[in-house]
């Protein structure tokens, strides 16, 4: 006498379609790992990096993946499709990342246009820190940031920019740039 344990039954089958289809339906909305990324689609840092909000001990970070930035779909702003996306991000004392001072992970929400708002802390005050963000086989463009002067500091001078709204239709955004080279 054979006694068979895992005989296919008609039960068995549907419930292992069953999880296989909620499996699937489940996929969109996993978090993706920012290490097993892909971008053949484009380049995810399409519309860059961007700092702000500066405070003695930090800064706010942003970016936001667009593989592709144009996409007129409403379902897939930038081109992105799925879940939630981890992106890594590493800040260092030096524009060509040799010393990194913090080193991280942050989550590129759906929800948000899949953009990262990262809130940096902790960072000594009033100086340059370079950053950049990673997903997958992807780095964005090398951005700058700095802390302000301790509360208690007196420098000798202090440089200020001001930007306001900018509206492409009405020209490109050159005074940033000129920003950039003033270097404030």
């Amino acid at each position: 006498m054979t006694l068979i344990l895992n005989r296919p039954t008609r039960r068995r089958l549907l419930k292992a379609a069953a999880g296989a289809g909620l499996g699937l339906a489940a996929a969109p909305f996993v978090l993706r790992s920012s290490a097993a990324q892909s971008w053949a689609a484009g380049d995810p840092f399409s519309l860059g990096v961007a700092s702000g909000a500066p405070r003695a001990d930090g800064f706010v970070l942003w970016t936001r993946l667009a593989p592709e930035p144009l996409s007129p779909n409403p379902r897939t702003p930038g081109g992105m499709h799925g879940g939630d996306v981890t992106v890594g991000y590493e800040i260092a004392t030096d524009p060509a990342l040799h010393d990194v001072v913090r080193r991280g992970e942050a989550t590129a929400e759906q929800a948000f246009a899949h953009s990262v708002h990262l809130d940096v802390r902790g960072l000594q005050p009033g100086r340059p820190y370079w950053y950049r963000f990673t997903s997958g086989d992807a780095s964005s463009r090398i951005g700058r940031a700095a802390t302000l002067p301790s509360a208690d500091a007196t420098p000798e001078k202090m440089r200020f920019a001001f930007a306001s709204c900018s509206h492409y239709e009405h020209g490109y955004f050159s005074a940033y740039r000129y920003l950039t080279d003033e270097n404030p």
